[in-house]
């Protein structure tokens, strides 16, 4: 009789188990974005040549946020070198945890995996220098990434994670907003990226996610994220 409860709990659990893993998992095992759905080397500008006033300015830009750069500055621009949506926690709310967000968590990772490939091919295309790479004056305090520097990487998945964080949560947009520039910027202030990069990345993270949030396959995850974030942060 011990026996026979024993093996009834452990069916149980089992069926417990799957049906956590299958709630916290995204229903399409596709990508998000096709590979052909989101072109950026056809939307963006070049960027500025590094003898124009322009490319100048920018470079300048740089200089100024290392002259100006605090020790709050820094230890920020290196806090924000990881690339999570759990950035934007200091404007959600203690609430907004990986602990508290499964299927969150994996959502916004395959949002990553899925604008990477478009965000690489555009840098590869533009292969403009870092500017520690350009200037040897520049001195980074964040770790020097192996890639080109436009658009970038950070700034993009900083706007296209805020985009589609405001929608769930139009209450705090604004601060994810102001967020999201604080995080793109900091690539600026650890002296890897131009604020031209940055303005880029965030052009990038628009058209991505006006892609996403037209996609219906997308669309059936987003809101079964949004519920879960809303819920952990205390918003019906």
């Amino acid at each position: 009789m011990a026996m026979r409860k024993l093996l009834s709990l452990i069916f149980l659990f089992s069926l417990l188990s799957a049906s956590f893993a299958v709630s916290t998992a995204p229903a399409d095992q596709d990508a998000y974005l096709a590979a052909s759905s989101v072109d950026l080397v056809q939307i963006l500008a070049p960027p500025p040549a590094p003898d124009s006033a322009a490319g100048k300015a920018d470079l300048q830009a740089v200089l100024d946020a290392q002259w100006n750069r605090t020790p709050a500055g820094i230890k920020s621009a290196q806090a924000d070198v990881e690339v999570s949506v759990f950035r934007f926690a200091d404007v959600i709310g203690p609430g907004f945890d990986a602990k508290e967000l499964p299927f969150t968590t994996i959502f916004f990772d395959r949002i990553r995996e899925a604008e990477s490939p478009a965000v690489k091919a555009a840098k590869q295309y533009f292969n403009r220098p870092r500017p520690y790479a350009a200037d040897a004056r520049i001195h980074p305090v964040v770790p020097e990434p192996p890639d080109a520097s436009y658009p970038g990487g950070h700034s993009t998945f900083a706007y296209t994670a805020a985009i589609i964080l405001a929608n769930m949560l139009p209450e705090k947009a604004a601060a994810i907003f102001d967020r999201a520039s604080v995080y793109a910027h900091n690539r600026v202030v650890g002296g890897v990226h131009y604020p031209s990069d940055i303005e880029a990345g965030r052009i990038c993270g628009s058209v991505i996610d006006n892609v996403l949030l037209h996609d219906a396959n997308f669309m059936v995850d987003y809101k079964k994220a949004r519920t879960e974030v809303r819920h952990a942060v205390g918003l019906q």
